[in-house]
């Protein structure tokens, strides 16, 4: 199974004890090629669901944090948030397993808008070392940069 990329998709399931827990699981028709390792998938599986669980609960952590911090600081925080979308999209691309649509599933297990994901990924982008932000200017005015006079919704 050696140069192949296989597509993941990761469910909400529960688990034994009621609590809900993200599942990846892949095409049923790969268990059908004549060199499927049914034991190397499933540490494969592991392995992507825990890096994918572990990304999630990082991102709900700096969501929670910006919301909870005082606007001076949060500009490092979507900074953390955009770093680490990039992180896995990168890792993304180089597994033999991926995901497709990863920010529709981001979307859906971390609860914020593709709109805030895709202003993070871009900010973090442009800005690649942390210690150029100037943590005197907001998150809304970096955004305005790059998207032309946005204007967040607070301020209309």
């Amino acid at each position: 199974m050696k140069d192949i990329r296989i597509a993941v998709q990761i469910k909400k399931t529960q688990n034994s004890q009621g609590g809900e827990i993200l599942k990846a699981s892949v095409p049923m028709r790969l268990m059908f090629e004549s060199d499927f390792n049914a034991e190397w998938l499933k540490l494969e599986l592991k392995k992507f669901e825990d890096k994918y669980t572990n990304v999630v609960n990082d991102l709900k952590n700096i969501s929670k944090q910006i919301k909870s911090t005082r606007s001076d600081d949060r500009v490092l925080l979507y900074w953390k948030f955009g770093d680490k979308i990039l992180e896995f999209l990168e890792q993304n691309e180089k597994g033999v397993l991926f995901l497709d649509n990863i920010i529709k599933h981001l979307v859906r297990d971390v609860g914020i808008s593709d709109k805030m994901f895709a202003r993070c990924k871009k900010f973090r982008s442009l800005y690649p070392d942390i210690t150029k932000i100037d943590t005197k200017k907001s998150f809304d005015s970096y955004v305005s940069t790059f998207e032309g006079g946005y204007i967040s919704s607070k301020r209309k």
